[in-house]
C-alpha cells in the first residue's frame, strides 16, 4: 500500500502535527507514505521522518492536477488521504482523473462547506477526530455510515513526562520560581479569543500572585494583537506576568516548563501526554479542568473545540488556574491521569493501527 496525503502546506498546527505522527506511524507499519504540500516550517520534520515530500506550489489547479496525477503515476500511490480545505478539491479531482480510492479527516467545522461536501460525495470514507464532529457532518446530510470516528494519535515517545523541569526553564530563560501557566495554539480569527480570555484571566491572577507567568506560544495573524495586549497587562501590573512567544517546532519543551496547560484538541492531548493538569478551553467554548469525573464528556467535545459547557470567560479561567495552583497535590494527580488516558486511548500506535484497517477495508 501506498498512500499520498495532501495539505495545502506543513504550518506549525494541529493538523499538520497529525499528518506528521500518523506518517511515521504508517511507515513502521510497512505502509509507504508520501505527502504533497506547498512547504512550510516543519517540512524538515517530514524529511528526517524519511517521509517522501512533494512541492505542489503550482498556483493554477488545473496545472496543479496535473502534477499531482504525474507523481500518483510515477511513485505508483493507490490512495489518497486529504486534510484541508484546498486539499479537498484537488484530492477529489486526482481521484477521480487516477482512478485511486480517496480518503478524507476532518479536523474541525472551519473546512470550507463547499469543498467539504464534494469531498464528502467522493470520498471512500471520511475521517472524524471526535464525537462531536461526526454529529455535525451527520446534521449536513453526510450518510453516517461513510463516517468513521479515529481520534488523534499522539506519539508517547515525543510527548512524555519531563523529570528537570528547570533545565528546560532554563533552556527557555524563563524563571526557575514561577508558577507557570503555558497557552499554546493558533492566534488566528477563531482562536485569538481563547488568547485574549488567557491574558485577561492571567492579570487577575497575576495582581495577587507575584510568581505567577503566562506564556502563550503560537502562530498567526492575530499575534500583533495579543502582544499589544499583553504589553498593556503588563504595564498595569507594573511587571512582566505575560510573554507571548512566537511558534515552536517542539512545542513539548514549553508543556515541561509548565505547572498547568490551557488549551485544545491536540494541545490538550500533547500536555496529557507531558503529565500536565490540563484546562480545556477551545473555539466552541469552555470546558473546564479535565478530571476523572469528566474526562469523557470533554473528550467528546475535542477539548473545546467541537462543543463545551459554557462560554469562556476571564473570571471562570482565572478560578480554575488558581484552584490547581494552590493544590499542587491534585495538579499532580490529574497529570498521572493524563498520562493513563493518552497511553490508553490516543497513542499513534493505536490510532495508526486502526486507521490502516480502514485503508485496507477501502482500497
Amino acid at each position: 500500500m501506498k498512500v499520498l496525503m495532501l495539505v495545502s502546506r506543513l504550518n506549525i498546527g494541529g493538523t499538520e502535527k497529525y499528518i506528521l505522527s500518523l506518517s511515521q506511524s504508517l511507515l513502521t507499519h510497512g505502509v509507504q507514505v508520501g505527502v504533497a504540500a506547498d512547504g512550510g516550517p516543519i517540512a524538515n520534520s517530514f524529511q528526517k521522518a524519511g517521509i517522501k515530500l512533494h512541492n505542489v506550489s503550482i498556483e493554477k489547479k488545473l496545472k496543479r492536477i496535473s502534477l499531482l496525477s504525474s507523481i500518483v503515476a510515477k511513485e505508483k500511490y493507490n490512495l489518497i488521504h486529504a486534510h484541508d480545505s484546498k486539499a479537498f478539491a484537488l484530492a477529489v479531482a486526482l481521484s477521480q482523473q487516477c482512478k485511486i480510492p480517496l480518503i478524507v479527516t476532518i479536523h474541525g467545522t472551519y473546512h470550507r462547506r463547499a469543498a467539504l461536501l464534494s469531498a464528502a460525495r467522493s470520498s471512500k470514507r471520511l475521517i472524524t477526530v471526535s464525537p462531536k464532529l461526526t454529529k455535525w457532518l451527520v446534521n449536513l446530510n453526510i450518510p453516517k455510515d461513510k463516517i468513521q470516528m479515529i481520534p488523534n494519535g499522539i506519539d508517547i515517545a515525543t510527548f512524555r513526562p519531563a523529570a528537570n523541569k528547570n533545565h528546560w526553564r532554563k533552556a527557555l530563560h524563563l524563571p526557575q520560581t514561577a508558577q507557570i501557566l503555558v497557552y499554546a495554539g493558533r492566534f488566528s480569527s477563531d482562536k485569538y479569543p481563547i488568547a485574549r480570555n488567557v491574558v485577561l484571566a492571567a492579570e487577575q491572577i497575576a495582581k495577587y500572585n507575584r510568581q505567577f507567568l503566562a506564556v502563550l506560544v503560537g502562530p498567526g495573524r492575530h499575534r500583533s494583537n495579543l502582544v499589544q495586549l499583553a504589553d498593556k497587562v503588563n504595564r498595569r501590573l507594573g511587571r512582566t506576568a505575560i510573554i507571548i512567544r512566537p511558534p515552536m517546532s517542539n512545542i513539548q519543551h514549553a508543556y515541561y516548563v509548565s505547572d498547568i496547560v490551557v488549551g485544545t484538541g491536540r494541545v490538550a492531548l500533547e500536555a496529557m501526554a507531558c503529565a500536565k493538569p490540563v484546562i480545556a478551553a477551545g473555539v466552541a467554548g469552555y470546558c473546564g479542568i479535565v478530571q476523572q469525573k469528566n474526562i469523557n464528556k470533554i473528550i467528546q467535545c475535542h477539548f473545546g473545540d467541537h462543543g463545551a459547557f459554557a462560554p469562556i470567560t476571564p473570571k471562570q479561567l482565572s478560578s480554575d488556574i488558581n484552584s490547581l495552583l494552590r493544590n499542587p497535590k491534585k495538579a499532580r494527580t490529574l497529570g498521572k491521569l493524563g498520562v493513563t488516558t493518552v497511553k490508553q486511548r490516543f497513542s499513534i500506535e493505536t490510532i495508526g493501527s486502526r486507521i490502516i484497517q480502514m485503508y485496507k477495508g477501502d482500497n
